[in-house]
């Protein structure tokens, strides 16, 4: 790693800091980033980035740095949405809009970028190839990477290799490695249509709020009864809605979830189990049904050359004992999977970066704070270099997977001989 950066100065990181607090202060939900992205196409520009192209899926910015010797492109890439939660921190820069906040660390993610892009640009003479910085919207649904990929941000210049972080709740400038960091979701919409009627006279209606609470209780038995006891699987419930006054039923009720499996052969056949479950309940009771998904993202799965190389970077510029395994098969989703090869992208890596918070993710009271700034700018930026590096061989190393690494032959679903299986089979 000769040309490796240690340490970030003072300006870059207060810089960094007050653009993360600026953006946390005006957060902004899926493909309404317009703020968002005029400050971060602003702050390319003013550290030197020329080539930054707005408009992209809507609300992305795709830039590009050009080093003086020919090499590579990588790419790094970087989330912009905010969540539609009121905010409960209680900051001097919380969010000034009511009901949206960023719950997920959106606004880390990005500053970090940006002050990734400065540092590079600072060091243009020194890098052979070029560095592409995406930022794209849309990560909590509506599946902003999958838009960015469309409409080509992994072309002009074709990337070689992708990579990102995530905000984790661990102790800040730690850094989580896995294989498989985020499973595969299937969002969904179930609307029970039944028939009104006054709260006094319910034997007049087919309650759409009982047939509702029913399938929500019956859907459990997909998870505790249909599917292996040692696979991963999830099925949520998030949302329940249903009348207007405590004295009149309703004609309909809409439920939201959505079903998280570590392949997408599970996501299809739990969702199937669900349509059925659902419509054979509402039959029972005299209602109807009508099941939609929302979006489905696919699993991400990590390149095992590319995860030896976040991990040395890391062990060098953290040191070692800040590099861990995921001791465990985390649930929650990502839309970097469609950067990846399984969605016709490139090879790609997304790890996991502690900043230092007992708050939950996606919960009123989680700020990603400054203390993980400094940690991730360094593994970005470090990252980029290593993989732009002519004498580099991405051959010989790989993430090695052990028996807490949910992503050996035998969870892969691959069987040895290419043979493919579904990771969970259900009946």
């Amino acid at each position: 790693m000769s040309a490796a950066i240690m340490a970030v100065n003072r300006r870059t990181l207060d810089k960094a800091r007050r653009l993360r607090e600026d953006l946390h202060r005006h957060p902004e939900l899926a493909y309404e980033e317009v703020r968002t992205a005029r400050v971060v196409a602003a702050a390319l520009r003013a550290a030197g980035v020329r080539e930054v192209r707005t408009g992209v899926a809507g609300t992305g910015v795709v830039a590009l740095l050009r080093g003086a010797h020919a090499g590579r492109t990588v790419a790094l890439r970087a989330d912009m949405d905010a969540l539609p939660i009121r905010e409960e921190t209680g900051l001097p820069y919380a969010s000034v809009r009511e009901g949206v906040m960023h719950a997920c660390g959106h606004d880390g993610h990005t500053a970090i970028l940006t002050a990734v892009a400065a540092v590079l640009a600072g060091m243009r003479e020194r890098i052979a190839g070029r560095v592409k910085f995406i930022f794209q919207p849309a990560e909590e649904g509506g599946a902003g990477g999958r838009r960015m990929v469309e409409e080509g941000c992994l072309r002009d210049p074709d990337v070689d290799c992708i990579f990102a972080l995530h905000a984790r709740t661990v102790a800040a400038g730690q850094v989580e490695l896995s294989l498989t960091p985020n499973v595969g979701v299937n969002g969904f919409r179930i609307i029970v249509h039944g028939r009104g009627a006054h709260g006094a006279a319910p034997h007049l209606a087919v309650d759409p709020v009982v047939i509702g609470a029913q399938i929500v209780t019956a859907a459990q038995t997909i998870v505790s009864r249909e599917r292996r006891p040692d696979c991963p699987l999830v099925l949520s419930f998030c949302a329940f809605r249903a009348g207007t006054k405590d004295n009149i039923i309703p004609d309909s009720a809409e439920l939201l979830g959505a079903i998280r499996a570590t392949d997408m052969a599970t996501l299809r056949r739990v969702r199937q189990a669900l349509g059925r479950l659902a419509r054979a309940v509402a039959r029972s009771m005299r209602g109807r049904v009508e099941v939609a998904d929302l979006e489905v993202y696919p699993p991400v799965k990590n390149d095992p050359e590319l995860l030896a190389l976040v991990a040395h970077v890391g062990g060098e510029v953290l040191g070692k004992r800040n590099v861990v395994r995921a001791k465990e098969q985390r649930m929650g989703a990502e839309d970097f999977a469609f950067y990846l090869p399984d969605q016709g992208g490139v090879p790609g890596v997304i790890f996991q970066l502690g900043v230092g918070t007992t708050e939950n993710l996606h919960t009123a009271r989680f700020d990603f704070g400054s203390k993980a700034l400094e940690p991730g700018i360094l593994m970005l930026a470090n990252v980029a270099l290593e993989a732009l590096t002519p004498q580099r061989q991405v051959t010989g190393d790989k993430w090695q997977a052990t028996q807490r690494d949910v992503a050996d032959d035998e969870w892969s679903g691959t069987r040895r001989g290419g043979e493919s299986r579904a990771l969970c089979p259900l009946p």
